[in-house]
């Protein structure tokens, strides 16, 4: 084996980790949510600096490689991966965090998710996604990449049905808006973190074949 093909196999090792730290700081801000658990959405939050510094070091190893070993073709279709996926693990991450922040105006608003019709098939999708996404980084499965394409349009259906229900509840009393408003952007936050796994699943396409599909009618999600 090769000193950088040593040096690809590590950082995809690399990688997975993250994705993996990423899938657990989402399910743990869920349930973090669901249980009204403030402290836990504190070390989400907390926590998030080291996926930060994480993401940081694995593009630098990515550019050192680039720099030292000048790689083609699938080699260097494996180093634009990884910067991508990369930086998407990372913000897939920053929506757990956000998630986390906002625990407290659960509390303070005393906010039931879990009663809301909609929310429960929106998060149940949203794992779902995340973690076939997060099984595909270390195969590098391109059949699953596109499941995960094509899944993310049920994300969205599940998305647009939760709005539709936070947005027919009875205003009742003066802190209508601000729950309306908090519940808007955990939805918000679950549907772009569908959107992240659809960029990597759309990298992987990439790394599998060379083809570059986003904006492209092979990228949309059926309907």
């Amino acid at each position: 084996m090769s000193e950088l093909q040593k040096n690809l196999d590590n950082l995809i090792l690399r990688l997975d980790r993250m994705a993996l730290r990423a899938e657990q700081a989402v399910k743990d801000a869920l349930r973090a949510v669901a249980e009204g658990d403030v402290e836990t959405g504190g070390r989400i939050d907390q926590e998030d600096s080291i996926l930060d510094k994480e993401e940081v070091e694995i593009e630098q190893e990515c550019i050192r490689l680039l720099a030292l070993f000048q790689p083609t073709a699938i080699d260097l279709r494996t180093i634009c991966f990884v910067i991508k996926a990369n930086s998407d693990l990372e913000r897939i991450a920053d929506k757990a965090a956000g998630i986390g922040r906002r625990i407290k105006h659960f509390i303070s608003d005393n906010i039931e998710v879990s009663k809301i019709a909609g929310f429960e098939s929106l998060r149940q999708a949203t794992l779902e996604n995340l973690g076939r996404t997060v099984r595909m980084i270390g195969s590098a499965d391109a059949e699953m990449a596109r499941q995960i394409i094509d899944a993310d349009a049920e994300v969205n259906r599940r998305y647009k049905t939760f709005i539709r229900a936070i947005l027919v509840r009875p205003a009742d009393h003066a802190t209508a808006m601000d729950e309306a408003m908090t519940l808007i952007l955990l939805a918000r936050a679950l549907e772009r973190i569908g959107d992240l796994c659809t960029n990597i699943a759309q990298d992987v396409i990439f790394l599998k074949t060379g083809d570059i599909i986003r904006h492209s009618a092979v990228a949309e999600p059926k309907e």
